[in-house]
């Protein structure tokens, strides 16, 4: 008997057998959130049925889906996909290539600790100013023990290069604008409490939109697992059981 999961291999298999659906991977995964009007542009079909097939095909094997715009995005199963034929491709690997193989190994929980750990660092300098020393350690160890899983995960060490600035954020496919936004709110957070957080006197202004700020960041934090779990289930094969398409 076929497991379910031997199952699904079978078919991003068959959705990979063929030229347009490949080059439709190809596509997307150089533009995200690609309409459906450049796929008629871009592969120069002779009938737009043809596109609307290859596309029900891809979708059907999970590997790609709609957002809310109604524009095509890859699934995290259509983004190891098309890394695979990247890599397949290629002659040699390259830092880029590694450096997307490396984040696409990261789960929607270690993409937040790369949005967070800048936080707890910078908390953690604050703190260690002040009296509340062994917190500043603890936020501390905190962001030190965040980066070092994701470079173990990414296996890569070019992670340490960029986990350090936001351009990460790019090599994320889906929700890249929640992060921004959660990572933004931080950083404006920060700054409002930073004179609270060293003992300086704060305007209650200040401090009642910093902690309002670094809420924000904190719903943003769970809308964004929420979608990408709730989407991505499970994580080994990147899409719900019993999901069902919504490309039509």
């Amino acid at each position: 008997m076929v497991s379910e999961s031997e199952s699904d291999i079978t078919e991003v298999l068959k959705a990979l057998n063929h030229e347009i659906r490949r080059e439709i991977i190809r596509i997307l995964h150089k533009k995200q959130a690609t309409p459906y009007s450049d796929f008629l542009e871009r592969l120069n079909l002779p009938a737009s049925s043809n596109v609307a097939y290859h596309l029900s095909l891809l979708a059907k094997a999970h590997l790609i889906e709609k957002d809310l715009e109604g524009k095509y995005l890859l699934t995290l199963l259509g983004r190891r996909s098309a890394l695979l034929l990247d890599l397949a491709t290629e002659s040699k690997s390259s830092i880029f290539s590694d450096i997307y193989l490396g984040f696409s190994r990261l789960n929607p929980t270690e993409i937040l600790l790369g949005a967070w750990w800048t936080f707890f660092f910078v908390l953690g300098f604050f703190f260690l100013q002040s009296l509340f020393f062994p917190l500043g350690i603890i936020c501390i160890l905190i962001a030190i023990c965040s980066i070092i899983l994701i470079i173990f995960r990414t296996k890569t060490p070019w992670t340490i290069l960029l986990i350090n600035n936001f351009i990460w954020i790019f090599f994320v496919p889906k929700n890249r604008e929640i992060l921004a936004s959660i990572i933004a709110s931080n950083i404006f957070g920060l700054i409002l409490l930073t004179p609270g957080a060293l003992f300086i006197d704060i305007s209650p202004l200040n401090l009642l939109l910093g902690l309002i700020l670094l809420l924000i960041s904190l719903m943003l934090s769970i809308m964004y697992l929420y979608m990408s779990l709730g989407r991505e289930l499970p994580i080994t094969l990147g899409r719900k059981k019993g999901g069902s398409s919504n490309i039509r």
